[in-house]
């Protein structure tokens, strides 16, 4: 008879064990991480909102958006790549907060992570910065670079790009491997 397999949603524990295997203290970090990654996404979605949303009795100059969230004017170049930084900053807190939530609920949780877990979004801003200037310039020609004209392709491949920059570090990582090699190769 074939051993039963286990589906992932209940990670292998007896129905009506409800008891944490994480001690108070483990709870205590989890929590503050949870409230840390919950601001960030908070913010970062003010930021962008904020950033974006043009008053127009107050956007007099051409080229420019006013900022009402710094009281000044923004050049709509830069407001935009300032937006696909925000939204992939918004990616990466996501994808931060379902690999906590994954993680704690699977026993494998650990708070050797935390310096990783704090830091996931500001990697995922800047890959998704650097990402979007490659496809922008032409050096990846997955897209036109009249793409990013539009705020919401902008804002939905900063997001992309911010939530899976593990990922696209990785492949960068291994194209460079390929490319160069490494320091061990002779």
């Amino acid at each position: 008879m074939a051993e039963e397999e286990v589906p992932d949603y209940d990670d292998g524990r007896e129905t009506g064990d409800w008891t944490s295997r994480y001690k108070t203290r483990a709870w205590v970090q989890i929590v503050f991480e949870f409230i840390l990654l919950f601001f960030y996404l908070i913010a970062a979605n003010y930021l962008l909102i904020e950033s974006i949303t043009e008053k127009p009795e107050e956007n007099t100059r051409e080229g420019f958006i006013y900022s009402a969230l710094f009281g000044v004017y923004i050049a709509e170049e830069k407001a935009k790549w300032i937006a696909l930084a925000l939204a992939g900053f918004v990616g990466g807190a996501v994808f931060d907060l379902k690999w906590m939530y994954h993680s704690v609920a699977k026993g494998i949780w650990n708070i050797d992570r935390c310096l990783w877990r704090i830091i996931v979004p500001f990697n995922s801003a800047m890959v998704s910065l650097f990402t979007g200037f490659l496809f922008a310039s032409g050096v990846i020609p997955f897209l036109k670079n009249e793409s990013f004209e539009n705020i919401y392709v902008l804002l939905g491949f900063g997001f992309v790009f911010g939530y899976f920059s593990d990922n696209i570090l990785a492949a960068l990582q291994n194209l460079a491997k390929k490319a160069f090699g490494t320091l061990d190769d002779s």
